[in-house]
């Protein structure tokens, strides 16, 4: 759970939650339905199927927990930043198969540059691709990262071993397309 709040969660729903990211111009996120039943609020603004004390803005510091071991399956979503203009929509997805995670900048002071529509699209395309048959025949996890603050990288997770195959723009659908 994100502790640099010191709100009460408890009092926070998860259609609070919608609604406080629907003023935000941002979708509420597909959530794979065997983790919907599973959702929390992390904050006011960002939602998961387990509690962090990661903020979500830490993307390096979520991909490091995998090389500890890797974690049962899930899901979080929201904005999170630090600083006066820098701010991020995120979307974390982990399987058995894969570690999908995207991250897309929101300045405080332009946050027309977002686009929600193609957001959501990449979202879905992430839902595809967790559950893509090819994963099923791999001895190793896929591990990918899209994001606009970071450099988007896809790689494999073995044997306690992350190693980084491609540095690449788009990488969710870059992944899907070599699947």
């Amino acid at each position: 759970m994100n502790t640099h709040d010191s709100m009460d969660i408890n009092v926070i729903s998860l259609a609070d939650i919608a609604v406080n990211l629907k003023a935000l111009g941002v979708p509420f996120p597909p959530v794979p339905k065997n983790l919907s039943d599973h959702l929390i609020p992390l904050s006011e603004i960002a939602l998961g199927s387990c509690p962090t004390d990661i903020p979500l803005y830490n993307l390096e510091a979520h991909l490091d927990q995998l090389l500890t071991r890797w974690p049962s399956d899930y899901v979080m979503y929201g904005l999170s930043g630090h600083g006066f203009n820098s701010r991020a929509l995120h979307y974390y997805l982990v399987t058995e198969q894969c570690a999908l995670f995207i991250q897309r900048s929101i300045p405080v002071l332009s946050p027309s540059s977002f686009q929600p529509e193609l957001f959501s699209q990449l979202m879905q395309q992430t839902i595809e691709l967790s559950c893509h048959p090819a994963l099923d025949s791999s001895h190793s996890q896929l591990i990918v990262v899209d994001s606009d603050i970071l450099y988007g990288r896809i790689g494999r997770y073995q044997s306690g071993q992350l190693n980084w195959d491609h540095e690449v723009a788009n990488a969710i659908e870059h992944a899907l397309a070599t699947l």
